[in-house]
């Protein structure tokens, strides 16, 4: 059987679907699973070994440069691309405007989405014939099960157990070096992912520093700080200064970053795709939530665990706060106590 996920942002919203993946592997080894995604984070699908082929798609420049013959030329041969297989079924589990053009345009006798209280966008509802309503008191990783689970009319509960991404041989090498990186003297080691596309989600930099200045003195450790660009290269690299015992990385690929995650004792996360790759390994977490809601967005297992901010604004949400990208103090995280940080750390093992 020929399968088709739609699936093209974000990067969290992406790994957080990589169990519908596991899924449809078990429910048929023999099948044959391709995915589309935006050309941006195409190379975190291509190095899951269970995908036979990536569709990339560009939506955001091509919308910039609609009336350019590039654009058109390049939208026109994505499509023909898809619709050269005809699917068994495909799952659009992005469910927005975007992906209703892509489902609708698809060949497969099977196209399964959300059902009418649950879709993103109201028009994702008219091109799929199999309809399916999620819970929002779900974790988003559950709401994706949930669609596939009620399309094979599965009642058990399904628990995935974690991808491994494909590891190239310079990578491995890469993997050596950074691990070597930590002596032997220290071993307790902390990956710490700090940043966000959204500076609402992230800690001020001095909470962040305070937060990690306790930990270092009660466990004694070896910090790993990552960056995605340069400006985030810089804050890792003056955090890395605080702590004897750290290093600053510079931007890893999927693969190489999910495989140091591998190696560490805890990683400590904002919600971001760092915390999502984390759940991906059978590594501990201690994620930092304000503006989103840990119960939906942590990875799931009683080895992660979360800090969750306070709204002085009571705003209520069971997801996103509506104003997360628009408050502009950020309180719930801006305002947070190191101390209160480290205390809920400390009370996650019982001391």
């Amino acid at each position: 059987m020929d399968f088709l996920i739609i699936k093209t942002s974000s990067l969290g919203d992406i790994i957080q679907t990589f169990p519908v993946v596991e899924y449809l592997r078990k429910k048929n080894p023999t099948c044959a699973i391709d995915w589309v995604v935006e050309e941006e984070y195409a190379s975190l699908v291509e190095a899951h070994p269970e995908i036979r082929h990536v569709y990339k798609i560009a939506s955001r420049r091509w919308r910039r440069t609609l009336f350019h013959f590039r654009s058109f030329q390049e939208w026109t041969q994505a499509l023909s691309s898809m619709k050269k297989t005809v699917y068994d079924a495909v799952f659009d589990l992005q469910g927005n405007t975007k992906s209703a053009v892509l489902t609708g345009l698809v060949k497969a006798p099977k196209k399964v989405g959300f059902g009418w209280k649950s879709a993103p966008e109201w028009p994702h509802y008219f091109v799929t014939n199999e309809k399916f309503e999620v819970s929002h008191e779900l974790p988003i990783q559950q709401r994706y099960l949930s669609i596939i689970g009620q399309f094979f009319k599965d009642p058990l509960p399904f628990e995935p157990q974690g991808v491994q991404l494909r590891l190239s041989d310079e990578e491995s090498q890469d993997l050596i070096f950074y691990k070597g990186l930590s002596p032997s003297s220290v071993s307790f080691r902390v990956m710490v992912a700090f940043s966000s596309k959204w500076d609402n989600k992230c800690l001020p930099l001095s909470t962040l520093k305070d937060f990690l200045h306790q930990i270092y003195l009660k466990e004694d450790c070896f910090f790993y700080f990552t960056s995605g660009n340069s400006q985030e290269k810089e804050t890792a690299n003056a955090l890395a200064k605080q702590f004897p015992h750290s290093y600053s990385l510079p931007p890893l690929s999927f693969p190489l970053w999910q495989r140091l995650m591998r190696e560490m004792n805890l990683v400590i996360s904002v919600d971001s795709a760092a915390l999502a790759l984390c759940g991906t390994t059978s590594t501990p977490s201690f994620g930092l939530f304000g503006p989103t809601h840990a119960e939906v967005y942590k990875p799931r297992g009683e080895h992660h665990h979360h800090f969750q901010g306070t709204c002085p604004y009571q705003m209520d949400f069971k997801a996103r706060c509506p104003r997360l990208r628009s408050c502009k103090t950020g309180a719930c995280l801006k305002r947070a106590d190191a101390g209160a940080i480290f205390k809920r750390y400390c009370s996650k093992e019982g001391k």
